[in-house]
């Protein structure tokens, strides 16, 4: 069973007293019938007074999800290192505890200090990475005031339905220009960019480098599929120019041994026959004594007279590495002899 979730003011106690008043400046907006605040308040004297409905702990009233730990510890560390900053707000809503109330002349909020003041309707992790760095950072909030709780839940809905996130794609291109890559994603990154726009390359224009396109690789399925490979002992020992030619080849004797080469650039296709790198590399080591396109090609021989691309119908399971990639090692290693009728 999964154990209770761990609430603001478990993690951070205040030292104010109980019910005392605190006051920020604050601007006042209004909205279709709803007000709300911006203002920005030092962790230790909001964090405290914040909660979350959590679905999991309460089916009846909650809405949010689980939290996860050790995201609100990365971003933690995030403020913590001083890498930046994080300028989106925090919503929340005032509860009646909180007994909110605005001096539009002096342009003060004030609210009471109870451990239950404030639901947190958006920003859950931002604010938990808040209350867990070692910095008296301010926490930049939105505060709506005399919501009902139906009116609470339709504004999470429309916050989490209405915004979309920037896609893991373009994240992953554009990493480089804030000089935020590892050395293994600078390499993920020329090797994928050399796949997509070399033309001998199987991936010739096959690839999407900012966002997911059906019948193309983008660079996080890239990614995920080719990181394991660069951590192997042959790619360790090799030189960048040559981990890319080794893995082109490796590319190249698919393409020519496929029945359908049209498999490349579907991602769990792809994964899958990444996955296959170290052992089919072994094979051509033992066989051949290279890893050279011929070499490749011979290990890869078996696949020539199958349609993989059958793997798909038959009613069977979601098309994934788990299901693939038993069926390829029974083909390529030949531990199992395997019936063509059964792809």
């Amino acid at each position: 069973m999964r154990p209770p979730r761990v609430q603001p003011n478990q993690l951070l106690k205040s030292d104010h007293q109980e019910g005392s008043t605190a006051s920020y400046p604050a601007l006042r907006m209004e909205q279709n019938n709803q007000r709300f605040y911006f203002t920005t308040i030092p962790k230790a004297d909001i964090f405290p007074f914040c909660y979350v409905a959590d679905r999991n702990e309460d089916p009846a009233k909650g809405f949010q999800r689980v939290l996860d730990i050790n995201r609100a510890k990365d971003i933690a560390r995030y403020l913590d290192e001083s890498r930046g900053s994080i300028p989106t707000n925090v919503v929340l809503s005032a509860q009646a505890d909180a007994e909110i109330r605005y001096d539009g002349k002096a342009k003060t909020l004030k609210f009471k200090r109870f451990p239950k003041s404030f639901l947190v309707l958006d920003g859950q992790h931002r604010l938990y990475g808040y209350g867990l760095t070692q910095k008296d950072h301010r926490v930049p909030v939105s505060i709506y005031e005399g919501l009902s709780k139906q009116e609470e839940v339709a504004l999470f809905i429309d916050i989490n339905t209405t915004q979309r996130g920037v896609p893991a794609a373009l994240l992953l291109d554009i990493k480089y220009l804030a000089e935020r890559e590892s050395i293994e994603e600078a390499q993920l990154r020329e090797m994928f960019d050399a796949i997509g726009t070399e033309p001998d390359s199987p991936l010739y224009g096959l690839t999407s480098a900012s966002q997911s396109v059906r019948g193309r690789i983008a660079r996080p399925s890239f990614n995920k599929a080719v990181q394991p490979l660069l951590r192997t002992t042959v790619m360790e020992q090799l030189p960048r120019e040559k981990r890319l030619e080794l893995f082109k080849n490796y590319l190249r004797a698919l393409d020519q041994t496929l029945a359908d080469p049209g498999l490349l650039r579907i991602a769990a296709y792809f994964e899958s026959f990444c996955s296959l790198f170290e052992e089919v590399l072994r094979l051509s080591r033992e066989r051949c004594s290279n890893y050279k396109l011929e070499s490749l090609a011979k290990v890869f021989q078996p696949l020539a007279n199958i349609d993989l691309s059958r793997m798909s119908s038959g009613g069977r399971a979601r098309l994934s590495k788990t299901t693939i990639v038993p069926v390829l090692k029974e083909l390529i290693v030949g531990q199992v002899a395997v019936d063509p009728n059964m792809v």
